[in-house]
């Protein structure tokens, strides 16, 4: 105990400390606002916030935010809030670790990047993102990537490894309620498919993802799937290769079914 009772180990703690508030209230926002945005630049991305600030340990915090296309006006993300926290021990590791937390399209999400490095933040080669009661009716860009109207709330986890190359792997898990999904042509009279839960499960390995699961639970139709979809460079034109079995609300009529074609343009066959 007789360490606790120098006066040096206390100058040097009160120093610290007295460094600390320093840095949070001088804390250098315009600068490193321009530096994020010089790195989702170099990345092919447009970051814009309204404001930046520190926060605790050792992060950004961002609200307003905005990131887009540098070559389309596809808005990937819009939020709330950002907040950023840096892992210090990384710099001295092969991966740059982020963590990530914020407010966005009325919910909520939290996670963790590996990048390869601080100065480019695509593409990152790990990762993992959990996000809850996020209002896919307000988030614009899922339009243009499934090609076709989704609506609900949904929660979920996703992981992945190796984004960057062809060993790229992952799984995610989204639990989907209250919704609403725009059929290509009209089936069984309906234009559109409501459903009140939809769970999906799926494996993703290079350019395929395997659906282990997919239950979606209507008022006119339940839908029971799984297979495969190969992945497209422009996601809407994946080709589908589903199986299961649809039961007609009421009338309890089950039918087998394959799904091809593509997310834009699926097709039905009645097997």
């Amino acid at each position: 105990m007789g360490i606790l009772k120098k006066k040096a180990l206390w100058f040097t703690l009160y120093g610290i400390l007295i460094t600390m508030i320093f840095l949070y209230l001088l804390f250098p926002s315009d600068i490193a606002k321009n530096r994020m945005e010089e790195a989702a630049n170099s990345s092919g991305f447009i970051l814009k916030t309204d404001s930046l600030s520190s926060s605790f340990p050792f992060g950004l915090k961002m609200k307003n935010v905005i990131l887009s296309s540098g070559s389309s006006s596809n808005i990937y993300f819009q939020g709330d809030s950002l907040n950023l926290q840096f892992n210090p021990v990384s710099f001295f590791q092969k991966n740059k670790y982020i963590g990530l937390s914020g407010k966005a399209y009325g919910g909520k999400f939290s996670g963790r990047f590996g990048l390869t490095s601080f100065s480019k933040i695509y593409p990152p080669k790990e990762g993992k993102l959990k996000i809850e009661d996020i209002n896919l009716g307000k988030y614009t860009f899922i339009r243009s990537w499934i090609g076709k109207e989704l609506t609900g709330i949904v929660s979920g986890n996703w992981i992945f490894n190796n984004l960057s190359d062809r060993n790229f792997s992952g799984t995610f898990e989204l639990f989907l309620k209250k919704g609403t999904y725009a059929l290509a042509e009209p089936f069984l009279g309906l234009s559109r498919f409501d459903y009140n839960r939809c769970e999906i499960k799926a494996i993703i390995k290079n350019d395929s993802l395997k659906l282990e699961k997919m239950e979606i639970l209507g008022p006119q139709l339940d839908c029971f799937l799984n297979g495969e979809i190969t992945l497209a460079e422009d996601f809407k034109n994946s080709q589908l290769n589903l199986n299961g079995e649809m039961v007609i609300a009421g009338k309890k009529v089950k039918m087998n079914i394959n799904i091809g074609g593509t997310l834009a343009n699926p097709t039905i066959r009645y097997i």
